[in-house]
């Protein structure tokens, strides 16, 4: 049976009769030149910012997962570079890429680490490496396999000119860093990848801050929070996630691996108070990951406990309750 609402039917056959709704004001005109320079304004601007955030991603997040590889349950092999092509950006922003960040049809290097391999052996933004003749894209299965030897031979083609240059790959944890571009104040571990937001770049005050979020995922990564999360969650009939004290742990892990890493913890609590102003629901409210004031103190008694460790001149390792743990567990 077919109900009709009169208020509804009413609504409708005035819609009818009077065609689409429009504004009541007279809106300012615009020209298209002026429309276009602004779009490539904000597409530079955008780009420049977005390349910025992606060479902070590498230098912070790649220190940490080379201090880190022996205690990293699985490990790569690196060169510390970073390489795009106009394939590597949505379709909408290419030609902005081209323009902006000098992305073409072939793989290039976009970004080179300070002091990694790549930086010592004089690779440069723009280089496009060779592998059997075919340039290298991202993750390529052989520039992997070929970077397990001690010294690479790599043929470089730059300003139209083929080079041969000597890499010695660094050995760093396995997982892999990603840029998301958006606003939300994130990052997120999946078992191999770590992922930061543009929010989460724009919100962290320094590198030490940066440091301890991609320590904090690095150690969801290695600790196998994830698949201990599917597990309970499987277990408790999909009933709850139990999460919260594996955050707690990435947030102790992972204050161990930003220190080795040569970053600074005194005052990276802080990060905690200022997250509240933005979320205050959090102060209180401990769903799936627990509350700012819990993680704010737990991190600088973590903190207290590796300070204690370096004036004593101990290991900075984790207080593991099996000491064969980093012999069992594997990334993801």
């Amino acid at each position: 049976m077919e109900i009709r609402h009169p208020i509804l039917t009413t609504l409708a056959a005035a819609m009818m009769l009077g065609g689409c709704a429009s504004t009541a004001t007279r809106l300012p005109t615009i020209s298209e030149p002026a429309l276009r320079a602004e779009s490539i304004l904000q597409e530079n601007k955008a780009l420049a910012t977005q390349a910025a955030h992606s060479e902070r991603l590498l230098r912070i997040g790649r220190r940490v997962m080379l201090a880190n590889a022996t205690l990293c349950p699985k490990s790569r092999r690196d060169l510390g570079v970073l390489i795009h092509s106009e394939e590597t950006y949505p379709k909408e922003l290419r030609i902005a890429a081209r323009r902006q960040l000098g992305a073409g049809e072939k793989p290039s290097i976009f970004r080179v680490a300070p002091d990694s391999p790549a930086a010592r052996a004089g690779l440069e933004r723009g280089d496009v490496i060779l592998i059997d003749g075919l340039p290298v894209a991202p993750g390529s299965k052989a520039l992997r396999e070929a970077m397990e030897a001690d010294q690479l031979e790599l043929t470089v083609t730059r300003n139209a000119q083929q080079l041969t240059v000597t890499v010695e790959p660094e050995t760093v944890c396995h997982s892999r860093l990603r840029l998301r571009p958006s606003a939300a104040i994130n990052a997120f571990a999946n078992g191999r990848n770590i992922t930061v937001t543009t929010g989460m770049m724009e919100f962290t005050e320094s590198d030490d801050e940066l440091a301890m979020i991609i320590g904090h995922e690095l150690a969801h990564n290695t600790m196998g929070h994830i698949r201990k999360v599917v597990g309970n969650l499987i277990l408790s009939g999909f009933a709850t996630r139990y999460t919260r004290p594996f955050e707690l742990e990435s947030d102790y892990v992972g204050l161990y691996y930003m220190v080795r890493a040569g970053f600074d913890p005194d005052g990276v609590e802080a990060f905690w108070r200022r997250l509240a102003d933005v979320d205050p629901r959090s102060v209180n409210r401990a769903k799936t990951h627990p509350t700012f004031p819990d993680r704010y103190l737990r991190i600088a008694a973590a903190r207290d406990e590796i300070n204690d460790k370096m004036a004593n001149g101990a290991a900075l390792i984790p207080n593991f309750k099996d000491p064969n743990f980093r012999d069992k567990e594997t990334d993801g």
